[in-house]
């Protein structure tokens, strides 16, 4: 039997906030080398897309090392295909990004007097096409397997839902924001705009994948729909507004952030021992 001294109980609370900066570490150097050099290359060079979206990955990458090296490996990807969720969140997932979209947009619409116009028929062809390739390559997997499948769940150790979305979702602003000194991006904006929209979305993503049963799998669908809908079709629809666009998404999401934490307070208020795997080196028990 191991005995617990003060000094081992104040190393074993504060092992996850060293997991969490060892991943905005490993994931920041990962993803903005790359986007370094995709930067001096030159952005309409071929190797951008290809360096870009490999970028995209650093999440992804970090995790997967960090929960090798400690033992979690097999724990950390099978949250990945956790589908078994419930009917309910399968939903939330799959509509829940779009309405949120098309709402920030509506008040875009009500704002700047734009006209209101989605038609094409093509759209759905198009939809289905980049949905998928956003799942895969740009924004879904590839960076929820460490925002909620590495970050969150460490943080959950030991703060409370809505307190460990806010970190994760500065870091991950803040991870993109070699993308805002880069020409032709879509983070074209301010960043503080930019900043308040992904903190707020981190907090609507920590509450599915809490939810869900710790399913990475549905995060990443609603990842990747927010990405299509109000990063892709609806940005081109408002005319990429610098300002306004953004701040009507950023609004939106923030009001759905506060009406979770508001109605559903045990799951946003309280943090979750054990959501994250204990690893080798974890203290015994």
């Amino acid at each position: 039997m191991t005995e617990h001294t003060p000094s081992s109980e104040r190393s074993a609370s504060s092992r996850p906030l060293v997991r969490v900066a060892e991943f905005f570490a490993l994931t920041f150097l990962v993803s903005w080398v790359l986007w370094g050099l995709g930067a001096f290359l030159g952005t309409t060079a071929g190797a951008w897309p290809i360096l870009s979206t490999l970028a995209g990955f650093g999440p992804l990458v970090a995790a997967g090392i960090l929960s090798w090296r400690d033992g979690d490996l097999r724990a950390w990807a099978a949250q990945a295909v956790r589908w078994r969720t419930g009917a309910r969140w399968w939903l939330v997932a799959l509509l829940g990004a779009p309405l949120l979209s098309l709402a920030g947009y509506g008040v875009y619409v009500a704002l700047s007097g734009a006209s209101f116009s989605l038609a094409s028929g093509t759209l759905p062809v198009v939809y289905a096409t980049v949905f998928l390739y956003v799942l895969l390559l740009r924004g879904g997997f590839g960076e929820e397997m460490g925002w909620r499948g590495y970050a969150l769940p460490h943080l959950l150790e030991r703060y409370s839902t809505t307190a460990a979305a806010l970190v994760v979702g500065v870091g991950w602003a803040v991870w993109h924001l070699p993308l805002f000194f880069v020409q032709g991006t879509r983070q074209s904006g301010p960043f503080a705009v930019y900043l308040l929209g992904v903190v707020g979305l981190s907090v609507v993503l920590a509450w599915l994948y809490v939810r869900a049963k710790g399913s990475v799998l549905l995060a990443a669908v609603f990842h990747a729909q927010w990405n299509v809908f109000d990063s892709g079709v609806l940005f081109a629809l408002s005319g990429e507004s610098p300002l306004l666009a953004p701040a009507a998404s950023a609004a939106v999401v923030w009001a759905a952030a506060l009406l979770l934490v508001a109605l559903d307070g045990e799951t946003m208020r309280s943090s979750r021992p054990g959501t994250a795997p204990p690893g080798r080196g974890s203290p015994a028990e």
